[in-house]
């Protein structure tokens, strides 16, 4: 997620790198017709590149592993990366980011940029003297010297709750004190506060804030860039006495639908729960695949209910958009 375009095999053409859902970083690699399709960022020992959290092509199912685990390190997956010069050795290091528990890490280089040979192990990113732990989870990470010293600081995005009412996310930043051969950085410094949520209408970012850094305006300094969901619930109207009962009539049907839903589940359920894991799998999606025209049926009626229902009773809105917050610093 949060894809980046950067030399990752320093043959002078752009590639593609991004971290996604499965668990590793991927690059595509550019050419003069356009790019490969992505490829898995592999070790020098050429394992994947993860956390714990895995995605298993072979088996098709979820992994875990320890194997990338630094000492101290948290049940982490891995959904971010950047690769950057970390360790100012003239070569692309690989930032990772939790998606779990919130940890920082990052894969040291120890080979060439045009020759990667990744280390086996994660190495977790220190910040204020300890390991950092972003609260809300890790959406995307950035280096870019935002206070114009000569040192990248990190600027990290955060998930929050994407869909609940529990606290969204944030934009904070920490500046690098280091010397310029090792990165030292500092407490967050909060740039978009987490979300409480609650609001009548889109006025923020609440959840899943992926930011960048840019010279938006061309002002010379930097200004972000926040995608993320906005969360709202608009006023609740007032009803005539006849909306009111058909506000009553749909909710009811909703429950009704949710039921049958549930019962289905249920069954396949039992249905399958004597056989052995890999048999019963199979055999669910066997029994699943028969019944969904039953389910699409179920779930048209659903969504056909729930236009109807949402402005006598408007629930909670969840949609994406894109903010700008320019940077107004004196120069």
């Amino acid at each position: 997620m949060s894809p980046q375009f950067v030399d990752f095999d320093a043959d002078g053409r752009l590639d593609l790198v991004a971290a996604t859902f499965d668990g590793s970083p991927k690059w595509a690699r550019g050419t003069a017709a356009g790019f490969e399709q992505p490829v898995h960022v592999l070790d020098r020992d050429g394992a994947r590149i993860v956390m714990n959290a895995w995605w298993n092509f072979d088996a098709k199912k979820w992994d875990a592993t320890t194997r990338c685990d630094p000492p101290g390190a948290a049940d982490g997956h891995l959904t971010s990366a950047w690769a950057c010069d970390f360790d100012f050795d003239g070569d692309l290091d690989l930032l990772l980011g939790d998606h779990r528990a919130g940890q920082v890490m990052w894969r040291r280089n120890d080979g060439t940029s045009a020759r990667p040979q990744f280390a086996p192990q994660n190495e977790l990113v220190q910040a204020d003297g300890k390991p950092l732990v972003v609260p809300g989870t890790v959406t995307t990470l950035r280096l870019a010297d935002v206070d114009r010293d000569g040192r990248d600081d990190l600027v990290v995005g955060s998930m929050g709750d994407a869909y609940g009412d529990a606290p969204g996310g944030g934009v904070t930043v920490h500046l690098d004190g280091g010397d310029g051969k090792v990165r030292r950085f500092g407490p967050p410094i909060v740039w978009v506060e987490p979300s409480a949520k609650g609001q009548a209408a889109p006025t923020r970012p609440d959840s899943g804030l992926y930011m960048d850094v840019v010279d938006h305006d061309a002002d010379g300094d930097l200004d972000l860039v926040v995608g993320a969901y906005s969360h709202w619930t608009p006023p609740v109207p007032q009803l005539t006495a006849a909306q009111q009962q058909r506000a009553a009539e749909l909710q009811r049907q909703l429950e009704a639908l949710e039921q049958k839903v549930e019962a289905i589940y249920a069954e396949l359920d039992r249905a399958t729960a004597t056989l052995a894991e890999a048999e019963r799998d199979a055999k669910f999606r066997e029994l699943l695949s028969a019944r969904q025209p039953e389910l699409k049926g179920l779930s048209e009626q659903r969504a056909a209910a729930e236009r109807e229902l949402d402005p006598l009773v408007p629930g909670v809105k969840r949609q994406s958009f894109v903010w700008l917050y320019e940077n107004v610093t004196p120069k």
